[in-house]
This record gives structure tokens, sequence and C-alpha cells, in this order.
């Protein structure tokens, strides 16, 4: 399991930084300006299980967290084009450790993963508020009843009160937002969800040269305010899948941890509202082998299901309709999503879900892809792992 999050983390990095990310800038050390940070965050653990009110073993509440990270990460200097249509923008990767104080009942994982910084508002020269997200791997979770896997997926977002200090140091503190979860690979699967407070220092090894130039952003803005509807729009093609666990829900729910392939194919048209923001809409069509299982043969002794039966592929397959909107960035593209099945499938493929998305892109045109997707129905949620071209 292990290894899978870190070739997935691995290949995500290599690819972003050995590729061309845009046509007009490729990513030699010329064109990019470098950094490097440690940052310490802690917080509280949400109360979203009973394993962290003390329903655990050792009847002890579980409040605290805290977490050492140490980053690299790069930008493209103003005299790019990327500098200028993306000023102050940085993407990296860091590895970070995790305690919550009681190794015992949660393990002391290890994560590493991939980010990016985004300014949002500039307050003054040298001081802005950013957004930031992290996306990888962690390993070293305690086995429990609140979390069945070692590997979980880690998910970060946050905002940032950046302030440089000097030319070659940067300060930022904010809020952020931490889940980790094992995507319903395997039961049980409470997760852990955090809400700190980071404090971070950012040394820049490689400094900036000067200043972008807002002539680049005003030029691209008028050439797109005179396209047509048509030259505006943006056309995504995705198949993504993946492996969970079953879940049958009645009176009772009963878990099947065998691993369930589904796969996903999306079409996204999108309308290009500016160099930053897209929205759109996504038809979504689902197969999913863990869907609408029956005659389940349970033992009480146990708890665990004997033998199960499936209905044909037909019967787990259904399509939805979504709203979607997409942020763009240098190599990387966050896109939120939310929408319901429009044709359903029995009882598991149906109601509502939203999705959150990473497309990391390899070139003009093709992407890798990610995506976390929720569903209202028995709050089931999984990551996807696909590609993609945009036409």
């Amino acid at each position: 399991m292990f290894r899978y999050f870190r070739h997935i983390t691995l290949s995500i990095v290599f690819l972003s930084v050995a590729l061309i990310a845009s046509g007009r800038d490729s990513l030699t050390v010329r064109k990019l300006y470098q950094n490097v940070g440690g940052e310490f965050s802690a917080g509280y653990n949400l109360p979203s299980h009973g394993y962290y009110r003390g329903y655990n073993p050792l009847e002890k509440p579980i409040h605290a967290n805290s977490l050492l990270h140490l980053k690299y990460s790069f930008g493209f200097q103003p005299d790019t084009w990327l500098g200028s249509m993306y000023p102050n923008v940085t993407q990296g990767v860091g590895v970070a450790g995790c305690t919550f104080y009681s190794h015992e009942l949660m393990g002391t994982p290890v994560i590493a993963y991939i980010f990016q910084n985004v300014p949002l508002i500039q307050l003054k020269k040298g001081m802005s508020v950013d957004y930031a997200w992290e996306l990888g791997g962690s390993y070293g979770w305690k086995q429990s009843a609140m979390i069945a896997t070692r590997a979980n997926i880690y998910v970060n977002v946050g905002l940032r009160l950046s302030y440089d200090i000097s030319d070659l140091l940067t300060l930022n503190i904010g809020p952020e937002f931490t889940h980790c979860s094992n995507g319903d690979t395997k039961y049980p699967n409470g997760g852990s969800n955090m809400f700190n407070l980071k404090v971070g220092v950012t040394g820049h090894a490689v400094p900036k040269r000067g200043e972008a130039d807002r002539r680049v952003i005003n030029e691209y803005e008028k050439e797109l305010s005179q396209k047509s509807f048509s030259e505006r729009m943006e056309y995504d093609l995705i198949l993504s899948g993946g492996c969970r666990a079953g879940k049958v829900t009645g009176k009772t729910a009963r878990v099947i941890n065998d691993a369930f392939p589904f796969f996903c194919l999306n079409f996204s048209p999108l309308y290009r509202l500016n160099r930053n923001l897209g929205a759109g809409v996504s038809l979504d069509f689902l197969a999913d082998r863990s869907a609408n299982l029956y005659d389940v043969l349970y033992d009480r002794e146990t708890k665990t299901v004997i033998s199960y039966s499936q209905p044909g592929i037909y019967k787990q397959m259904a399509a939805g309709l979504s709203l979607k909107g997409e942020i763009t960035m240098p190599i990387f593209t966050v896109g939120v999503g939310f929408g319901g099945f429009v044709i359903p499938s029995g009882n598991s493929l149906k109601g509502l879900y939203s999705t959150f998305s990473l497309k990391t892109f390899m070139s003009d045109k093709l992407f890798l892809n990610v995506t976390y997707r929720l569903s209202t129905k028995n709050f089931t949620h999984n990551m996807m792992y696909g590609m993609g071209v945009k036409f």
C-alpha cells in the first residue's frame, strides 16, 4: 500500500518537474527561482469518530496533534511568460512527521506530498494573503477500530499571511484543514480531520529577478475578451479509476473488505472566464463493481461477511451531471464539482455527490488526474487516478 502512494506521488512530481508545463516556458533552472523552508503546525483533532472521544482501548481522548514540515519549492522568474501570468505562485514537494501524542493509539505517520502556494490578495509590497494545498500519502498509522490501514491519503488546504522579512526570507502564518483516510479501500475508515495553525519560514535559495510585467496579463485578458463564446470553450475528457471496499446497506450496514474496481469517464465542457478561472458542467459515467451487492451471508460471531452476490455490470453503472469550477495555475489545475446521478442504478448509485480534483499537466493538452469523490449516499468516498486530454 505504501509503495502505491509513493509511486503516485513521485510520478506526479517527476513528471511535473521534468516536462513542459506550458508551450512558452520550459522548466530550466535559469527560468526558476527556488526556495527551501520549514513549517510547524499544531491544533485540534475534530472528534469525527468516537475513537477520538475516548472510545478506544486506553479510554483516552485524543485532542491534539502537531506536524513538522520540510519543503522545497520553485516559481517562474518574473521575466518568463508564466512568471508574468502567475506572479509569486510556487509549487514543490514536502515531507512531514505527524504526532497525536498517543503513539500506541494512532501511530506516528510520515507524510510525503506535492503542494502549491497561490497569492489571493496583495496587501502591500512584500505582504499577501495566500491559499495553499497539499496532496500526498502518509504511512505509519496504527491499525485500529477507527482506521484499518497503515497507509492513507493526505489532503491539506489552508490560508496564509505571507510577509517578506527580507529579499531572502519570507514568514507565513495561517489556519489549515487536514484530512487523512484510505479512500474506503478498506473498512473501518474513520479517518482523521485536523484543524491547525501553521507557522513557517521560507528561504529563497535562488531569488527572483525583479517584478512581474503586468502588461502580459493585460494583453492576455484583452485577447480573451475579444474571443467569441465558442472560442472560449475548452473540453476535458478524463478516464480514471481505482479500487474500494464494499458496503451493503439496510437495517444494518455490512462491510466487505474485498478490492472492487471502479472506473469513471468524465466529459467536461468549460467556459474560460479569465486566466485563472473556468466554469461549466461535467457528464460523469461511473461503473462500480462494489455497487448493489446482494445475498449477503453474515457471520454474527466474527462480524464478517462470508459470501455475497454481484449483479451484472449493467446494474452497477450510472450517469451523473455536475456543475464544475476550476482554478488554473502553472502545472496544476484545481477543480471542484457538485452534482447528482440523473440515471441512477439501484440503491448504491443514486443521490448527490461532490468532487475535488487535481490536474497535473504534462503538456498543453495531456494531464494526470486525481479526483476525490464524496457521495451523500452512505457518505462513501474514494480516490480516483487517471489521465485526461484537453481539446
